[in-house]
């Protein structure tokens, strides 16, 4: 049900206080703006450029730092707490908003209603300004949305069940929608705002707090109140505070003007500069009288860009940058069999993390993403699709046998695999590789070139490496295999590396496609590494007497989702290939 657009006037006082900060004068009431501030036009739009930003007070305080001061509430109470924060498109001014949807206005920011005078079901938690600056959301914690200027109403949660409270919102740079996040990062999207990914399936360490949308609206991120940091879309990740050592919780988040890096605050306004986001000040360790709720950046644009025409967003395989190629030596990760229950989705998450923070030229994953015992569900795959595309690097994803093989109908799992992940000729990740993939129907076998060395991935699942479900799998990994290595010879490769599930020393496995690794191997002369998962202990050694230039390395899984292998790969090494064991 739409909600009604309540206006009353609200009171703007515009104060700015904190140590080492100038201090102003109270303005008037009556929803106007505060007058200009003490610092002239030039100066303003020097700072505004700088890459600064606003905390905000509980009790309506406005802390600049290397952005320009439009005033604050210091000195006169709010009837209700501070929750929320936006800024004006210019960067020349900025709203508050209370727990009641009181607004008040500063700079050239304009009053368009408010909540204020009316009795709501649930307080607000957070606003969002329209791109032209002539209207506003706010939203409470049932994920009620009041629209107010020419901010358009596009639906909400308010008449739902939720499983969490929603902590914030983001619109779209179109203006034409809006995403609401719950505290277990949930997204809600309305209009033309596009699902990138959640973590509402999983357990989280602490909470989510916040979120910021990417400049283009095609992903966001959120923050949760320990620093950890999920990025989905093409919303870039940068790093995070998580695994700091923090005296209070990590409370809000805005990101930088040029959407390559954000900045994250403490309730005591301590804050923590990620990406292009510059450091210029923090509250920490000043005798602020009431706890920081938000932090806010001027967006600095000249003026609201222009809406495009509504539309679906692009496919993901469509937004995401091509990955450099590698200039020497080069660093890898290896990622096994994953996302046996919850709780290792949970951990797979904050490795993701650690990965994302490290300048790995790729990372491949090679088998299992669910419980054997688990159903075989497209939601399930949805999942693990946005969970691997969230990746800073490009991710290549091989499959293993639990989620098709060794389901009720592996002729459709697989395909609905294929559809899901291989549907176009690039990786996944917030960068991407383009890749030579097998013709169809085995498109999920692909292969690319780095450094001069091969990679390729097959579709050999455990725990024998065939599957009746898959009609002529064993002929098409046998041509591909060989494929790798013509290309290996061809262009003179000083490595191999060859991805698959299944664990050849098992007892149970593809003889032949064994065979023809030995013997390609062999023939080779060069270093060949074979990355394997399935049967869930880390192994690494020379297990073939009759090619002893033939690595196998079975990389960590279920229990140890922490861990990940590193490869540094040097072609100017004689042994090409490096190995270190890592953790999150």
């Amino acid at each position: 049900m739409r909600r009604a657009k309540f206006r009353r006037l609200a009171v703007a006082v515009a104060v700015l206080s904190v140590a080492g900060v100038t201090r102003a004068v109270a303005g008037a009431p009556g929803g106007s703006t505060a007058g200009p501030s003490p610092i002239d036009g030039q100066a303003r739009a020097a700072a505004a450029s700088s890459g600064g930003y606003w905390l905000v007070g509980s009790d309506g305080n406005v802390y600049p730092f290397g952005a320009p001061a439009h005033g604050s509430l210091s000195g006169r109470t709010p009837a209700r707490p501070i929750t929320g924060a936006a800024a004006t498109p210019s960067g020349e001014g900025y709203w508050l908003v209370g727990t009641d949807g009181g607004i008040f206005s500063f700079g050239d920011a304009r009053f368009f209603g408010s909540t204020g005078a009316m009795r709501l079901n649930k307080p607000i938690v957070g606003m969002a300004g329209t791109p032209s600056g002539a209207g506003y959301w706010l939203v409470a914690t049932d994920g009620g949305i009041f629209a107010f200027g020419d901010a358009g109403f596009f639906g909400s949660t308010g008449a739902m069940r939720l499983n969490k409270p929603i902590v914030g919102m983001a619109s779209t740079p179109t203006g034409r929608g809006y995403w609401l996040v719950a505290s277990d990062g949930g997204i809600f999207a309305f209009g033309d705002a596009g699902f990138f990914g959640s973590t509402g399936a999983i357990i989280l360490n602490k909470p989510i707090t916040g979120m910021s949308s990417s400049r283009t609206g095609r992903g966001y991120r959120f923050v949760a109140s320990d620093g950890g940091l999920f990025s989905f879309g093409d919303a870039a990740y940068a790093g995070s505070a998580a695994g700091r050592r923090m005296a209070n919780p990590i409370v809000g988040m805005a990101g930088s003007p040029t959407g390559n890096g954000y900045w994250l605050t403490g309730s005591s306004g301590v804050v923590y500069a990620y990406g292009d986001a510059k450091h210029q000040g923090s509250t920490a360790g000043a005798p602020i009288p009431a706890p920081i709720v938000a932090i806010v950046a001027p967006p600095h644009l000249p003026q609201a860009p222009a809406a495009p025409s509504p539309g679906p967003p692009p496919a993901p395989g469509d937004r995401a940058p091509e990955a450099p190629a590698p200039d020497g030596p080069f660093t890898i990760a290896l990622i096994g069999d994953s996302g046996y229950n919850a709780e290792q989705d949970r951990i797979l998450l904050n490795t993701r993390t650690a990965i994302s923070s490290r300048p790995y030229a790729f990372v491949v994953h090679d088998g299992d993403i669910q419980h054997p015992d688990d159903p075989c569900t497209d939601e399930r795959l949805q999942y693990v699709y946005e969970l691997f595309d969230g990746f800073s690097s490009p991710l290549v994803f091989t499959p293993g046998d639990n989620e098709w093989a060794d389901c009720p109908d592996p002729e459709a799992r697989l395909a609905a695999i294929r559809q899901r992940f291989f549907s176009d000729a690039r990786s996944l990740g917030q960068r991407r590789l383009t890749l030579t993939r097998q013709a169809a129907p085995w498109v999920e076998n692909a292969r690319w070139t780095a450094g001069n060395i091969v990679f390729a991935t097959l579709n050999v699942p455990g725990p024998d490496g065939r599957s009746d479900g898959a009609e002529g799998l064993h002929d098409a990994n046998v041509a591909w295999l060989n494929a790798a290595f013509d290309t290996a010879e061809a262009q003179q490769s000083r490595g191999v590396m060859i991805i698959w599930q299944d664990d050849p020393f098992d007892g149970n496995s593809d003889e032949e496609l064994e065979d023809v690794l030995i013997s390609r191997t062999r023939a080779f002369d060069k270093p060949v590494v074979l990355v394997h998962g399935d049967t869930h202990v880390y192994r690494l050694g020379k297990e073939w007497r009759e090619a002893p230039n033939l690595i196998e390395l079975q990389t960590y899984a279920q229990a140890n989702v922490d861990h990940w292998v590193e490869v540094t790969i040097d072609p100017a090494n004689p042994d090409v290939f490096t190995f270190g064991r890592q953790q999150s």
